[in-house]
């Protein structure tokens, strides 16, 4: 049994395309920064207690 998906010709010209804005690409960069600090405080903490 095939499974047939038929899609209206004007589908992609209504489709809303999300626009990003600068504040919410700055709060992921910053997440990903605080993300990236957070990990090296943590490595850098478990081999001081390691050595220490």
């Amino acid at each position: 049994m095939a499974t047939r998906l038929t899609v209206q010709p004007d589908f992609r010209a209504k489709s809303t395309r999300v626009e990003r804005s600068g504040n919410i690409r700055r709060k992921a960069w910053l997440t990903v920064f605080a993300a990236s600090a957070l990990f090296w405080v943590v490595v850098a903490l478990t081999i001081w207690r390691m050595w220490g």
